[in-house]
């Protein structure tokens, strides 16, 4: 994990990533569920085939939104394997996510930003501890840059991680390049329903 270099000016890169969420977004709407569906379930196919997975056992995933990869297949699987589960959950006093263990699937309540996060009685897991991370966005390239949702919440939670970073796309969200500023974190590597865009352990 590293943040990024060779940045072009911040306002110029600002600009360009709001155009590059507009254009996506428009392209993920086109999806239709069965497609979301499809390459969702390759993606967890190959996430949990991976050696990455294999030798992970505290791993951080996310409550998917409608049109983000659908990784509850991991969540379950990951409780499954008896591996240490945990969601992000937004501590408002320090705007930020924290990593909270969640014992099973129904862990879950209504949370900030409309995202379902780890209930009160969940207990928060020291970011030290975890082994992986999978992270959805709205965009990727080959070159491990992550284009989020514009709040910069994820960068604040992958600072400083030991942990490998793994981001989840669709094919309609890899890019030839994304913009970036000083503060984005790269991926350790990326995976679409056709195999690993950059980075992938086997």
């Amino acid at each position: 994990m590293s943040q990024a270099d060779d940045s072009p000016a911040p306002s110029d890169a600002r600009l360009a990533k709001q155009a590059l969420r507009e254009q996506l977004r428009l392209a993920k709407l086109d999806m239709t569920p069965d497609e979301r569906a499809e390459q969702s379930a390759l993606i967890c196919r190959r996430i949990v085939e991976s050696s990455l997975w294999r030798s992970s056992q505290a791993i951080l995933l996310y409550s998917p939104l409608t049109y983000e990869v659908n990784v509850n297949l991991l969540i379950e699987k990951g409780l499954s394997d008896a591996k240490i589960v945990s969601l992000p959950r937004f501590l408002s006093k320090s705007d930020r996510y924290a990593p909270y263990v969640i014992r099973q699937s129904g862990d879950v309540a209504d949370g900030s930003f409309g995202v379902s996060e780890p209930s009160a009685d969940c207990v928060e897991l020291e970011s030290n501890q975890l082994d992986l991370v999978i992270v959805p966005g709205v965009g990727f390239d080959a070159l491990g840059a992550r284009l989020g949702r514009g709040g910069g919440h994820y960068d604040r939670l992958l600072q400083g991680l030991t942990a490998t970073i793994c981001g989840v796309c669709f094919r309609q969200q890899v890019l030839p390049r994304v913009p970036e500023e000083a503060h984005d974190i790269k991926m350790d590597c990326i995976i679409t329903p056709d195999g690993w865009l950059t980075g992938g352990p086997d």
